[in-house]
């Protein structure tokens, strides 16, 4: 019963995306958005509340979403309905004559709320970081270690572009080589003379 309910709520919004155009949603908060929704290292950047983005399908658990010409995943809780941009228009009426000695009382303008994309300069690809990651690398390699991802047969150089900083390392010499192990919060990767060979779920 509960697989039927699922099954209709989910074939209903992806109805109810394909009816519309484009359905405008927003950010609640600062979000992440992800490559690869599967994979939660897959972050291409960081989305500011209010961040006005284009659904293009969705499920129960992540949105995929449209921002300028970038495309990711966005869990689909953390999105709502996009509120329009709305202006408070004063009615032009004629003020009424006062007295001399009275000032005229001005009407005050309420400040609606605006939800609007982030600047052009926050959601541009390539940032500094990803430049940087093209000149070291080249622009296919650099795309890949952008959006956090990591193989085998990488150097450690290049899983720290990646990855960053681990917070542990554990080093062992072995049989005229060294073995390296990265701990990060939740995964570590194991090398061998600077080269990955392994990487997992930290036990």
């Amino acid at each position: 019963m509960k697989k039927a309910i699922l099954f209709v709520f989910v074939l209903f919004a992806g109805l109810s995306l394909m009816a519309q155009d484009l359905q405008k949603l927003a950010t609640k908060g600062a979000e992440r958005l992800f490559s690869d929704k599967d994979d939660l290292t897959s972050v291409i950047q960081i989305l500011p509340e209010g961040t006005v983005v284009e659904a293009v399908k969705a499920d129960t658990a992540f949105t995929l979403i449209r921002l300028g010409d970038i495309e990711g995943y966005v869990k689909s809780d953390r999105l709502t309905a996009a509120l329009p941009v709305v202006t408070t228009a004063q009615p032009a009426d004629e003020p009424i004559a006062q007295p001399a000695d009275e000032p005229v009382a001005q009407p005050v303008q309420e400040a609606a709320p605006v939800y609007a994309e982030p600047d052009v300069q926050s959601r541009q690809i390539p940032t500094e970081r990803f430049q940087a990651l093209i000149d070291k690398y080249g622009v296919d390699m650099a795309k890949r270690l952008y959006q956090h991802k990591v193989w085998k047969g990488i150097s450690s150089e290049m899983a720290r572009d990646s990855w960053g900083k681990p917070k542990q390392i554990n080093k062992m010499y072995v049989d005229r080589g060294v073995e390296e192990e990265w701990i990060y919060s939740s995964k570590y990767l194991y090398f061998r003379d600077g080269v990955l060979v392994e990487w997992g779920p930290v036990r």
